[in-house]
């Protein structure tokens, strides 16, 4: 059996991350294992650069990029303390980035949530989740908000 000592959960600071952030701490905890926070930052390069200049578009991402660390650093404050965290800001697509770093020997495990689209919304927007499931080469624990549940 596969020891657990370093686990990767991937957050979208734009949503709700708290309700499967607990169950990455409770994996760390049960296994003492670290955690690593992946933000996985859009490419929006294409959608402004023929409007602004590349002094305003550096500008723009510097402040994207250090909204994304306090918000990754405010996670771990208030959500795992007491638990070995590491922080990776990566650029390009969550599920490909997600992929890339299970990959590597680096993670044991995935720690995830699953947004409750339906209908349009999920044809437009895809599953980061369900792609990571079917193609992941480190076990992934996938958990549901509790509004997504049926009763």
């Amino acid at each position: 059996m596969r020891t657990i000592k370093n686990i990767l959960v991937p957050v979208d600071i734009m949503e709700d991350n708290a309700f499967f952030v607990e169950y990455a701490k409770l994996m760390a905890e049960q296994f003492n294992a670290k955690i690593t926070l992946l933000y996985a930052r859009p490419l929006l390069d294409r959608f402004y650069d023929v409007y602004l200049t590349d002094e305003i578009i550096e500008q723009i991402k510097e402040a994207s990029k250090q909204r994304a660390l306090q918000e990754l650093e405010k996670i771990a404050k208030e959500q795992l303390d007491g638990i070995d965290v590491f922080i990776k800001l990566r650029r390009g697509q969550p599920q490909d980035l997600i992929l890339e770093m299970t990959e590597s020997t680096e993670f044991d495990m995935v720690v995830m949530g699953k947004h409750c689209r339906r209908g349009v919304e999920r044809v437009l927007f895809g599953s980061v989740a369900n792609r990571v499931i079917k193609q992941s080469s480190a076990p992934v624990l996938i958990i549901h908000p509790d509004e997504c549940k049926i009763g």
